[in-house]
């Protein structure tokens, strides 16, 4: 839960940076050489910025609601080959829970079945 309130927190920080660098260069400073790059990259930063406040509001509201779930039990870790009809797949089911991974992201895996906490 503390990463949640370290991204609000970075998040923040960012805009409260970001929001007065970009009025100050779109008020004062169009005839600066950089105007277009300071503008257009700050604009990124800032969406990035209001997309990560977005989502720790969101997790945070639903984490103090009780809106989250835990699952434990037996891990299960099914491995799908690559075939014609996709690419290939991890499938992980703990009790009713089925999650799906994608084996690029998660090739340390392997297929068995363990205790999960």
């Amino acid at each position: 839960m503390s990463d949640i309130y370290i991204t609000f927190g970075y998040s923040i920080v960012g805009l409260i940076i970001l929001i007065p660098t970009i009025y100050h260069f779109l008020k004062k400073k169009r005839s600066h050489k950089d105007f277009y790059f300071v503008v257009i990259s700050c604009s990124a930063f800032l969406l990035l910025a209001f997309y990560l406040f977005t989502i720790s509001v969101i997790d945070i509201f639903n984490f103090h609601q009780g809106n989250f779930s835990i699952a434990e039990g037996n891990c299960e870790i099914h491995y799908f080959e690559p075939s014609a009809r996709g690419e290939g797949r991890y499938d992980i089911s703990i009790g009713d829970l089925l999650l799906s991974a994608n084996i690029d992201d998660f090739s340390y895996l392997k297929e068995e079945t363990i205790s999960c906490i």
